[in-house]
């Protein structure tokens, strides 16, 4: 539990701070940083790529629900990167696969996890048969599993890695050694995955 002094001390610092944002004027507490893209580039990144309004609005907030409750930092219009801990690529609503998006022309699907081989990812895919939005990792630690139902999957890590999968008790339900895929990995059970 915190100290009362502690919490004083926390009271304060948040009064300076909101007495400096003000000061600095809402022109400028109001302004996006220059260094960080806003949501509307990424809309505006998408509709670029021939998306129509309806398209880029429904892949944000795909994109959205996923940074809400993952986490993670946006890179492109359906590209989430977690800062060593892998990325998502979110697929267009009512689409197959997520779209290439640093192609420009975003026509072709981002998808280098069967090639080449043994190229160090496992990758989980939301719907079976490799579809759906795409959660790639690569570090050799434990993942927590966004998908909840269906889903497949590829172990292409190096040559020999394993890929555990345990259930929400922590109980191992499933292990894979690299190169191995299932095309239709159903999550339900899965809970987390823990690499090499």
């Amino acid at each position: 539990m915190m100290n009362v002094r502690k919490r004083l001390a926390l009271i304060a610092a948040a009064m300076t701070l909101g007495a400096g944002l003000s000061a600095a004027g809402p022109a400028q507490a109001d302004q996006p940083s220059a260094s960080v893209p806003s949501t509307q580039s990424f809309v505006q990144q998408a509709k670029a790529a021939h998306l129509t309004g309806t398209q880029a609005s429904a892949l944000q907030s795909a994109v959205n629900r996923y940074l809400k409750e993952l986490g993670g930092k946006q890179i492109g219009p359906n590209e989430i990167d977690f800062g060593g801990d892998g990325k998502l690529f979110v697929a267009i609503p009512g689409e197959d696969h997520p779209r290439d998006f640093a192609s420009g022309a975003a026509t072709s699907a981002v998808d280098d996890c069967d090639f080449p081989m043994y190229n160090g990812n496992f990758c989980a895919y939301s719907k079976a048969g490799y579809r759906g939005d795409l959660r790639q990792w690569s570090a050799c630690k434990t993942y927590d599993m966004p998908f909840g139902r269906g889903g497949s999957w590829i172990n292409n890590q190096t040559k020999g890695q394993v890929a555990r999968m345990y259930n929400r008790n922590g109980s191992l339900i499933f292990t894979t050694y690299s190169y191995d895929s299932d095309a239709s990995g159903d999550w339900y059970h899965v809970w987390t995955v823990k690499l090499c």
